[in-house]
C-alpha cells in the first residue's frame, strides 16, 4: 500500500476526494474502497441533515469508521476468519491517514 503526504491545506473531503484519484490511478482497490466508503457516509450525513460537514464532522466519522473496523476485527477474530481481520486492518491503516 502507498502510503502520501496529505496536503495540511486542503480539507479532509478534497484529502479524500483526492486519495481516491491517486488511488484509481495506482490500482490501489484497498485504499479506492475504504475511501469510497468514508465519502459515502460523508454524503449520506450530508444529505440526512441538508448541510454541509465541517473538517471536524468529517473527522469524526472516520473516526466511527475505524471503530466499526475494530469491532469487526473482534467478531471476525471470534469466527476464525483471518482473511476479514487482515482485511479490515488494512482499511484502518488507510482510514488512519486522515486523522490528526
Amino acid at each position: 500500500m502507498v502510503l502520501y503526504a496529505l496536503n495540511q491545506n486542503m480539507d479532509i473531503k478534497t484529502q479524500l476526494n483526492e486519495s481516491v484519484k491517486s488511488a484509481m490511478k495506482s490500482g490501489d482497490e484497498v485504499r479506492k474502497r475504504t475511501v469510497r466508503m468514508v465519502l459515502a457516509a460523508v454524503k449520506q450525513v450530508e444529505v440526512d441533515k441538508r448541510t454541509t460537514l465541517d473538517d471536524m464532522a468529517v473527522v469524526a466519522l472516520v473516526q466511527k469508521e475505524v471503530k466499526n473496523r475494530r469491532e469487526a476485527i473482534e467478531e471476525a477474530k471470534k469466527a476464525n476468519r483471518p482473511d476479514l481481520i487482515a482485511e479490515n486492518e488494512a482499511e484502518i491503516k488507510v482510514l488512519e491517514v486522515f486523522l490528526p
